[in-house]
């Protein structure tokens, strides 16, 4: 199974035990260790982005979701940053096609 990847502007810095995310000089999420887990926090708190915070196994699995995390919100984390160039742009959906039977005007009413 293949799994999608950040852009190589996405970084993941060490300090410690503690794993942070960063796009540029913004840190977005950092793993760190709590007992015999792990907790991962968002750390960028912007319109249209919930801080989160939960427990998980390992730190492959923290990076594992914080991948997830960013690539479902790119285009806000990359305006936030500064980095319009790395926000994918939106792709709409085809217009629908519609038939004449579906239109009310075409049907035949009751009486």
């Amino acid at each position: 199974m293949s799994h999608a990847k950040l852009s190589p502007d996405y970084v993941w810095r060490q300090e410690n035990d503690q794993h942070t995310l960063h796009l540029g000089d913004h840190p977005l999420i950092r793993i760190l260790p709590v007992g015999a887990g792990w907790i991962v926090r968002t750390l960028l708190h912007v319109p249209g982005i919930a801080p989160q915070q939960f427990a998980v196994r390992s730190v492959q699995s923290g990076k594992g979701w914080a991948t997830r995390w960013t690539l479902d919100r790119q285009r806000l984390i990359a305006r936030a940053c500064g980095r319009e160039d790395l926000a994918p742009d939106v792709i709409h959906a085809p217009p629908r096609r519609s038939y004449a039977w579906q239109h009310a005007s075409w049907t035949r009413s009751a009486g």
